[in-house]
């Protein structure tokens, strides 16, 4: 059986990680008080409508071997709206695109030789396989793939995608990262029949149920904390928040600068922001659910086809796109001006569909946010802070600390029960 506390906890952040860990900490008795700068629940797994439906700013699903994320739909009585689809992927290079979903479609791809498929498959198995990761951590991605898939594959397949997400850092990437892009990945996609909104909306709902209080738009201008005292939190209002702890679950600069601690940004592995649109679309643009884009000419890295997996029904039979970018902050495709960016992004999404014309666009939403990416170098994982602060009474939970994964609404969900149990035992 769990320990009770009566500990009161200030929980900054309402996205996967804070909910996961008051929905934890209720269950020990804790009283939480969670503070969200953003009007809506769930973070970067936030919703917004499309013809009146729920669905996520930045696509999102699950994979069938997503442990944490399915026993909490299934504590919280939704597993009857998770649904699992065969994955329906392909990739666009050299002008072409190529199904890319099943063993089948990678040993047939043209695009590189029969060897070279024998050493993708090989060196794929083995990383799907392998449970060994660590001595990967010495390995730098392109040289290990070079060496062990060949340079044909590398070029082809993969640097396209790991120059693709992070850019003129691609070749600091560490081989650790692209392992568990493969170790846990799985060839069926999980989406909840009316979006992952609900499963933050039942758990907020829980919290209130249990005597939780939520605060919402409103960010945490200063957090400080007493070793005898516990913590006090000043909102931007100007209200005071009182608590015995403090869980922030947001990234290490906005940590640094709510607490007024050093923050050396040469030191830190780094982040890249996110750049998607949702485009609401009179007609399908492509045949797949997921299409990398292995084509350095383009100015985006993915196209996904949300209704090509879950289907039209529920978005008024308009077809959903998502165009999505991991970009540094300084790029024109984080600076730009959403409407002035579609613009540029219309000539590309010609080119993989030659039909389609500005006219199939008859809504479209633009989300980006700061810091999503982090950047996994070799040093990466000395830079990771730990979760218990050098602040009394203080812990820190975001996505930079899950390595070797790196993001995704499992993990962060795993990670607040985990910082929920180390933090009231």
């Amino acid at each position: 059986m769990a320990k009770t506390t009566q500990k009161k906890v200030l929980i900054v952040g309402a996205g996967a990680t804070g909910l996961a860990a008051a929905h934890h900490m209720q269950k020990q008795g804790a009283e939480v008080i969670i503070v969200e700068k953003a009007a809506e629940l769930g973070g970067l797994a936030g919703s917004f409508a499309v013809q009146d439906e729920p669905l996520e700013r930045f696509y999102h699903h699950l994979f069938a071997s997503d442990k944490a994320a399915i026993d909490l739909i299934n504590e919280i009585g939704l597993s009857d709206k998770l649904h699992f689809y065969p994955s329906n992927n392909a990739i666009y290079y050299g002008g072409t695109v190529y199904p890319f979903s099943t063993p089948k479609d990678m040993m047939l791809f043209k695009p590189v030789g029969l060897v070279g498929r024998i050493r993708f498959a090989a060196t794929s198995a083995y990383l799907k396989f392998t449970s060994h990761w660590r001595p990967l951590e010495k390995q730098l991605a392109l040289t290990w793939l070079n060496k062990w898939a060949g340079k044909q594959v590398t070029t082809i397949i993969w640097e396209p995608l790991i120059r693709g997400k992070f850019g003129d850092r691609a070749k600091e990437i560490v081989m650790s990262w692209l392992w568990a892009r493969v170790h846990y990945r799985t060839f069926k996609l999980g989406y909840m029949q009316g979006g992952f909104q609900q499963i933050y909306e039942v758990l907020a709902d829980s919290i209130k149920e249990k005597g939780g209080t939520f605060i919402m738009g409103q960010g945490i201008e200063t957090l400080k904390s007493d070793a005898k005292k516990g913590v006090t939190a000043v909102l931007e209002n100007g209200k005071k928040i009182t608590a015995d702890a403090a869980l922030v679950t947001v990234a290490e600069p906005l940590f640094a600068k709510m607490t007024g601690t050093s923050f050396d940004a040469s030191k830190s592995h780094g982040h890249l922001g996110a750049t998607c649109f949702v485009l609401e679309l009179k007609h399908s643009l492509i045949p797949y659910y997921w299409l990398n884009i292995n084509d350095d000419e383009f100015p985006f890295l993915a196209v996904v086809e949300h209704t090509r997996m879950v289907g039209r029904e529920r978005y008024n039979n308009k077809h959903v796109v998502y165009v999505g970018n991991y970009v540094p902050h300084d790029d024109w495709r984080f600076t730009t001006d959403p409407k002035e960016l579609l613009e540029k992004y219309i000539p590309y999404l010609q080119r993989l569909n030659p039909a389609f014309s500005k006219d199939w666009i008859e809504d479209w939403h633009f989300s980006k946010a700061p810091f999503t990416q982090p950047i996994v170098t070799q040093q990466y994982a000395q830079q990771i802070p730990p979760n218990k602060t050098e602040l009394p009474h203080v812990w820190l939970a975001n996505m930079a600390q899950i390595y070797p994964q790196d993001r995704g609404q499992n993990y962060a969900f795993a990670m607040g029960k985990k910082v929920a149990d180390e933090m009231l035992n």
